[in-house]
């Protein structure tokens, strides 16, 4: 703008102000004081006014600065839109393929699959190992009760169930029938896919058998996390589950009430490998500190009164004639027992520091699936619950971060392994009395008179009860699971590899007479056409689901498939893999294609795919073949109403381009992945080789134990495994009298002639022999240990070929001639 425009603009506002007061001074006159404008005292007489101020200047410049970067940004914003919404031209594509490496993507899904399979199988494997170990303990347990006192024994009725020889049992017709094991198959893929049949199940269950079905539910069909796709299943039940459930509740403290599902579903999810990972690395070093301090944390003053006199007397070594048992107040009369309190106070805030701190500081450490599950329970009950505060809502989600989580680690932290030694019992109390006060922090509350000896910990329970609000807040600010673990339903539909799940037998069994039971609940009856009611109605065909026993620990691998994957395509469109196959074919065409020149008059209409395509059969006569099969391909998709040639199938290019788009990032979630799981897998086998050295080491203590029952009994001491002991001959009516025999097949008249003879060769095991006219009729063996596990669980009779054998007096005979 020169001086004359200026000046020009300034005259013509000036005659319109002047224009302006003249019109005003024909108004009618009114009570309102006239305005004065004070003269600017500031101006210079030989200053140039037409000319803009230095400051105006100025201003001007970064007006037209600003105007500059809005643009560029919105130029940069709009450039993004394209990218992500699939708008580019021929030469984008080119370009953006050319930007990228290329590799062979086939390789690595095929190496992520393997690596899960392993994964899988570590994880089933471990938890046999773990069963076997428990086992062991449990075997040594009751050979030592049974050493020391044979009536205890008899009367024990623990839990334990007895082990089934595999060559023993009848191999189920799930394993050798094709067709049932492949609806199995269908069975499960539904139930991991389709939320709403277990969130409906659950709910039908009895509560004795919720521990298992959510064993089932958690560890079976969606593992431990290993990959997004079954963390996003999982997390689609949990949303499904939540929003069922609070709909049927009247307030949002009705969620937290004992009869709740969900809780109990959230708390088993809080128990998986990335919860516990997060205790161990978060509280565990926390917890350590406090133990092997040797603090006493106890505030309640008659307790503190009553182990000052216990110190005193073992100080003095005089009985003190101070009454112990003084009221709350009478102790605190006692300036020691002020004083002591005192410091234990701030000895406890300190503590309660470290935990707070600790806890606040690892926000983002917080596996993502809990914090998404929180953000679920506080938008829907924001929405159901228009009444409740947000405080209320807050209370619900520090329940289950500090109380269902964290807390519970605190004061049992050998369930987590978090601490490798034994826990003193102060040191349990003083872990409980943290617990307690953090506690009373997350519910935002503050101790009455049922716990006065805590009151003196309000103070800094209130000075962090922002602290704590912000925390809780910012635990539900995460994205959804779709952007997050970058899965949704598409990814499953084009998977090349299908997902496999390794379940036991008994879980197939409980899991098919549990829908079968409660189908009309989950399923409409009208609902013929019901998936679930499809395959249930296959299944039926094959009879009632074998009888398994529920100890019975053989699995089998099953590769989950969909039965209705055509329907689901066609709800997407038809011919779906034949887009995916031309997509695929015109990538690596593009690739192979020199880059097009770029175009620099943006009035000319970009070139389309089809004159690409038909220039480039020009350049490059073999090329022939597979641009023929690509235009082919592209009028069967105009059939299919996916595409059409109106637009020069600019809708299937932007297909194309979406696929290029997105290609880095699931080649960079693939490395991640394949990492992850890598780093699983090691940690498996390490904890594998572990769990393997303690079964030799309790398998050898098991030995010794046997041999100590047999020390006194030896008569020939053989190197290895134990001493010749036996034989000892007994007649049929002997042993029917001694209560041993209860009931046989053998024929009466040759009961008389039959002989048993009992021996040991090898510690806790027992070989018995009938004999008639002294041959070998019929050959058993016994093992003390199957034995001792029969009766533990309440099992009174062993059936064998033609006798049956009361198992408390076998063990008391076996006692009497091998043991004492």
């Amino acid at each position: 703008m020169n001086k004359e425009e200026y000046s020009d603009i300034s005259d013509s506002e000036s005659e319109e102000v002047h224009e302006t007061n003249n019109h005003n001074e024909h108004e009618e006159e009114d009570d309102t004081p006239e305005i004065v404008v004070p003269e600017r005292k500031f101006l210079k007489e030989d200053e140039d006014y037409s000319v803009p101020f230095p400051v105006m200047r100025e201003c001007l410049v970064l007006l037209l600065q600003s105007r500059r970067i809005l643009r560029d940004m919105m130029y940069y914003r709009f450039k993004m839109d394209r990218f992500l919404s699939g708008n580019l031209s021929v030469f984008e594509i080119q370009n953006l393929l050319h930007s990228q490496r290329e590799d062979k993507e086939s390789d690595w899904i095929a190496e992520i699959q393997e690596l899960k399979r392993n994964l899988v199988s570590e994880v089933r494997r471990n938890h046999t190992l773990e069963r076997d170990l428990n086992r062991l303990d449990k075997r040594i347990a009751l050979l030592i009760k049974n050493r020391g006192n044979i009536q205890d024994v008899l009367a024990d009725k623990a839990g334990l169930k007895a082990p089934k020889h595999k060559g023993d049992q009848k191999k189920p017709e799930l394993i050798n029938d094709p067709k049932k094991l492949e609806a199995y198959q269908n069975l499960f893929y539904l139930l991991q896919t389709e939320p709403k049949y277990l969130a409906g199940l659950v709910y039908l269950i009895q509560p004795e058998q919720m521990e298992s079905f959510l064993g089932t539910v958690i560890l079976t069909l969606f593992g431990d996390a290993f990959t997004p796709r079954e963390e996003f299943l999982l997390l689609s039940l949990y949303r499904l589950s939540i929003q069922k459930e609070m709909a049927n509740i009247a307030t949002v403290g009705d969620f937290l009430k004992a009869d709740t599902v969900v809780p109990k579903m959230i708390i088993t999810y809080n128990k998986r490998k990335q919860g516990t990972d997060y205790l161990k690395a978060v509280i565990g070093p926390i917890l350590s500190n406090v133990i092997k301090q040797e603090l006493n944390l106890e505030l309640k003053p008659n307790l503190v009164y009553a182990a000052i006199i216990s110190e005193q007397e073992i100080r003095t070594g005089e009985k003190s004639t101070l009454d112990r048992n003084v009221s709350h107040e009478k102790a605190l009369e006692v300036p020691e027992v002020t004083k002591t309190i005192k410091a234990r106070v701030d000895q406890l805030i300190s503590i309660c520091e470290q935990f707070l701190d600790g806890i606040i500081s690892s926000l983002n450490r917080l596996p993502y699936g809990i914090r998404w599950i929180c953000k679920q329970i506080y938008q829907i009950a924001e929405k159901n619950f228009t009444k409740s505060t947000q405080d209320e809502i807050l209370k619900v989600i520090g329940y289950f971060i500090y109380y269902r989580f964290i807390q519970v680690a605190m004061v049992s932290p050998e369930e987590y392994d978090l601490v490798g030694r034994e826990i003193h019992p102060t040191a349990r109390k003083n872990l409980i009395n943290v617990s307690k006060v953090l506690q009373a922090l997350f519910n935002f509350a503050q101790f009455g008179s049922s716990e006065k000896h805590f009151i003196p910990l309000n103070g800094w329970i209130t000075s962090h009860m922002g602290d704590i609000k912000n925390y809780l807040q910012e635990i539900i600010e995460v994205g959804e699971p779709e952007d997050y673990l970058q899965v949704d339903k598409y990814m499953e539909l084009t998977q090349k590899t299908k997902p496999v799940i390794i379940i036991s037998l008994p879980e197939i069994c409980n899991t098919h007479q549990l829908i079968s039971k409660n189908l009309d609940s989950l399923v409409a009856k009208g609902e013929k056409d019901d998936p679930m009611r499809i395959i249930m109605k296959e299944l039926d065909e094959f009879g009632p689901p074998p009888d398994i026993a529920a100890d019975d620990d053989r699995e089998v691998q099953l590769t989950l498939s969909n039965k209705f994957q055509k329907t689901i395509e066609e709800e997407l469109s038809p011919g779906e893999s034949l887009l995916s196959q031309t997509k695929e074919m015109v990538i690596s065409l593009l690739r192979a294609l020199p880059t097009l020149p770029e175009q620099k008059d943006q009035s000319d209409e970009p070139p389309n795919l089809v004159d690409v395509l038909n220039k480039a059969r020009q350049a490059d006569p073999s090329l022939e073949p597979e641009i023929k099969k690509i235009l082919d391909n592209l009028k069967k998709l105009e059939e299919y109403n996916l595409t059409t040639s109106a637009d020069n199938y600019s809708s299937f290019l932007k297909a194309v381009a979406l696929e290029v788009v997105n290609r880095a990032e699931i080649r960079e979630q693939q490395k991640k992945e394949k990492q992850r799981l890598t780093t699983s897998l090691n940690n498996l086998r390490k904890h594998q080789k572990y769990l393997n050295e303690q079964i030799a080491q309790y398998n050898q203590y098991l030995q010794d134990c046997r041999l100590k029952h047999y020390q006194n009994k030896s008569k020939k001491k053989k190197k290895g495994d134990g001493a010749k002991v036996g034989p000892f001959k007994f007649s049929f009516s002997e042993l029917h009298k001694k209560g041993v025999i209860v009931d046989s097949e053998v024929p009466q008249i040759t009961r008389k002639k039959i002989k048993f003879v009992i021996s040991s060769d090898t510690v806790g095991v027992f070989d018995v022999s009938a004999k008639m006219a002294g041959i070998d009729v019929q050959t058993m063996r016994l093992e003390l240990d199957d034995l001792l596990e029969l009766n533990s669980i309440g099992t009174t009779t062993l059936e064998l070929d033609q006798i049956t054998l009361d198992v408390n007096m076998t063990i008391h005979l076996l006692n009497k001639l091998f043991l004492y």
